[in-house]
């Protein structure tokens, strides 16, 4: 069986591998699909030598890259189920520097050929950058099967302390609050609850969408404005449980007029650089102290989604003000269905580098 193993190799169309050449040739595929290929084959054949220098040459913004080392890789693994370098995988694995991607194609490797090996894994990754998220769903589930009353309140409050996604956050809390935890969601996620809102202007989506308005050239708390229904003015708002700041609720009606401003102050102790995480229903422009950070501008109307609009913002020490105008676009304008409840609400907060939340505001509770 050896000696066929080498004739393999030997084969006209799949020379002998020279494995560093060939990853290096397929981490950054030719516009000669034969080339890539032949590089492909060789890989193959060379069997499980080949895995770690693959896994090691994994390209971190290359799709395509990435598609003929992931594939060599997994064939690599059926045709060798037997010979595969597991501690070096299971090493691998437990990189929190190496590729996320890579990592979670090794894990599901070893796990087909260990089971159990992710849930002996996952208990400890809660602050993994790649497993995290599945870390905080493992913990949920485990909670949910705990018997012993203590042991679920503490194990549901070390899974919230390290829970970074918005919606698992919002999952997390109510379940520690079930079990009589008091977790404090808005501090938690950085969200920005406190804010002064006003609107609607009385204007149509696409004027609102070609104009600036008086908010955006400087704040005077006890100016007013016209609009449909009578003069506009700042008013306080608070966002809900979840962070969630509705325009409709705070009496800015979308059939009047399709803007509206929210605008908020926020504090950190020392000047750092944040992550600021937007979700809106439509168009929004999002300004950090008179700098633009994010802009949504269409005639299609768009659903809130957690998170969707992101932008790296610098952040000096003290006070930062936040300014948002909100665009509506009419349900019969876009894909959405007429006569459908208005929606209009918005969920903005600044994370650090380690997606811990930055503000601080006050009325925020314990919510």
């Amino acid at each position: 069986m050896k000696q066929l193993g080498w004739l393999v190799l030997l084969l006209p169309g799949i020379a002998r591998a020279d494995v560093p050449a060939d990853v290096a040739v397929l981490r950054k595929p030719s516009e000669n699909p034969v080339e890539n290929r032949a590089a492909w084959d060789r890989l193959v054949a060379a069997g499980p030598d080949a895995l770690m220098p693959i896994l090691q040459a994994w390209p971190e913004n290359d799709p395509v890259a990435a598609n003929w080392l992931r594939t060599a890789f997994d064939r690599i693994v059926q045709q060798n189920p037997g010979k595969l370098p597991i501690a070096a995988l299971t090493t691998f694995v437990g990189k929190v520097d190496a590729p996320g991607k890579a990592r979670r194609m090794v894990l599901q490797t070893l796990e087909r050929i260990q089971p159990g090996t992710m849930a002996e894994r996952m208990p400890g990754w809660l602050n993994d950058p790649e497993f995290g998220p599945d870390s905080v769903e493992f913990q949920l589930e485990r909670a949910a099967k705990l018997g012993d009353a203590k042991e679920r309140l503490a194990l549901l409050e070390s899974t919230f302390a390290a829970t970074r996604e918005l919606e698992q956050a919002w999952t997390v809390s109510k379940a520690l609050t079930q079990a009589g935890g008091q977790p404090n969601l808005l501090r938690h996620l950085g969200i920005v609850a406190d804010w002064q809102v006003i609107g609607p202007f009385p204007v149509t989506l696409e004027e609102g969408l070609e104009q600036s308005f008086p908010p955006e050239k400087g704040y005077d708390p006890t100016a007013t404005f016209p609009g449909k229904a009578g003069n506009l003015q700042w008013k306080a708002a608070q966002a809900d449980a979840e962070g969630r700041m509705d325009l409709v609720k705070s009496g800015i009606n979308p059939e009047q007029g399709a803007v509206a401003y929210a605008r908020a102050t926020v504090k950190v102790p020392t000047a750092t650089q944040a992550e600021l995480l937007v979700s809106a229903v439509d168009n929004l422009t999002v300004w950090v102290n008179g700098k633009s950070a994010i802009e949504r501008a269409s005639s299609y109307r768009s659903m809130f989604r957690p998170d969707r609009y992101r932008a790296t913002v610098n952040l000096p020490a003290g006070e930062s003000v936040i300014l948002i105008k909100l665009t509506k676009t009419p349900a019969e304008a876009g894909r959405g269905r007429p006569g459908a409840p208005a929606k209009w609400d918005f969920l903005a907060r600044l994370v650090g580098a380690d997606g811990r939340g930055l503000v601080r505001q006050t009325g925020e509770g314990t919510r």
